[in-house]
């Protein structure tokens, strides 16, 4: 709580009294307000600093959020911070100054309904997203005692139009890729394809970063929004991913083909980083189309047709978790891995071979059993 204080002060016509009012903010500092010449004075002002204590529930919405985007700022990818920033701008930011509890779990859902009939289901996603963010960061620094936006129903997203490429489609765009695009495209979509990387992760790539002996790719940082960034998109990013044999040979291949004095893997015409626009529009937007792949599968998708060649080549979820960066298995399987055709059929024919194989004693149960009256061996047989 706030309070009041006397303070003495000598001046040339002596001792006189003045007043100040002593608060503590939302992580406990103290602080004092101006000075006030009468005691009527500071209380009149006080309430304006009652409720600025390390009291949880007394926090704004305006510190939640302003804490919680600068944190943002740093650990966060610069896509993902000015998704956040601006629909705090937007939505949110005429809120700031009030306090936590004063607004109900209903009225937040009401809000929310509000932004998915006026912006549409995946703004109030990321909205809803943001909010639980901030508060949750809140939490763990005890701010507040619970997050109210667990409590807002999800809007219903329509069904993605995401589409991977099976083994065969994999197969054909690199075959196409070798005979009309240059050297480069081709190595660098081989990479995308064995890596399963993030197109930030893999346009950012060194030389160094390629390991021939052990087989590896160290991904450490991102080329994102035209800017590098040293740190990958999330913690369990920053991780080493293991490629086969012939991947690494044409990797090796390859890098004797560049510029010594350049250290990037893969560097554009002149000399820098590859602008994801530029290379989608010029290079994979035309590849899909001299393959006569007329269904949309983005660059992304070759993530995830990654972690279906992994899967249903019989690896496990976790390697396929670790070699693309998730720092849960349940987005591995929920967001990107599909039942496509490669593992349909491969499912199909191991089925097929459980119940197509021979009963003990290598004998099949036919369909008809023979004729018991006509046959002593079936009358034994079947009693």
């Amino acid at each position: 709580m706030a309070g009041i204080s006397k303070k003495k002060y000598k001046t040339q016509k002596g001792i006189i009294n003045k007043y100040v009012i002593t608060y503590r903010d939302i992580f406990g500092k103290q602080h004092t307000s101006g000075l006030y010449d009468t005691i009527k004075e500071a209380k009149r002002d006080l309430w304006k600093y009652d409720n600025v204590n390390s009291e949880k529930q007394n926090v704004t919405y305006g510190e939640i959020f302003t804490q919680f985007l600068n944190k943002a700022s740093q650990e966060y990818s610069i896509g993902t911070f000015k998704n956040y920033y601006s629909v705090y701008k937007r939505f949110f930011e005429n809120i700031s100054d009030v306090k936590y509890d004063k607004i109900t779990s209903i009225q937040w859902q009401e809000y929310f309904y509000d932004i998915e009939s006026k912006s549409g289901p995946y703004i109030q996603q990321t909205c809803l997203k943001f909010v639980k963010a901030a508060a949750n960061y809140a939490m763990f620094h005890n701010l507040i005692e619970y997050n109210i936006f667990m409590k807002i129903k999800k809007a219903q997203l329509p069904k993605a139009d995401i589409n991977h490429l099976t083994v065969e489609e994999l197969k054909l765009v690199l075959e196409e890729c070798k005979k009309s695009f240059s050297l480069q495209c081709f190595v660098m979509l081989y990479t995308f394809i064995g890596t399963g990387g993030r197109e930030g992760e893999i346009f950012a790539l060194e030389k160094a970063d390629f390991d021939y002996e052990n087989l590896t790719i160290r991904i450490s940082k991102q080329f994102t929004q035209n800017q590098l960034v040293m740190h990958p998109k999330t913690a369990s990013s920053n991780r080493y991913i293991h490629i086969f044999q012939d991947l690494a040979d044409v990797l090796k291949e390859y890098m004797k083909t560049l510029d010594k004095d350049n250290p990037l893997l893969f560097p554009n015409h002149a000399g820098n980083y590859h602008n994801a626009s530029n290379f989608r529009i010029r290079f994979w937007y035309k590849l899909l189309k001299l393959c006569g792949i007329e269904k949309r599968v983005r660059l992304h998708d070759l993530r995830g047709s990654y972690i279906d060649l992994v899967l249903s080549s019989g690896l496990s979820v976790k390697f396929a978790q670790n070699q693309v960066g998730h720092s849960k298995a349940e987005t591995t399987l929920n967001i990107y891995a599909k039942n496509n055709s490669d593992m349909i059929s491969k499912a199909q024919d191991k089925i097929n071979n459980i119940f197509s194989e021979k009963c003990e004693h290598n004998v099949r149960i036919k369909e008809n059993p023979p004729n018991k009256k006509n046959d002593p061996l079936a009358q034994k047989a079947y009693g």
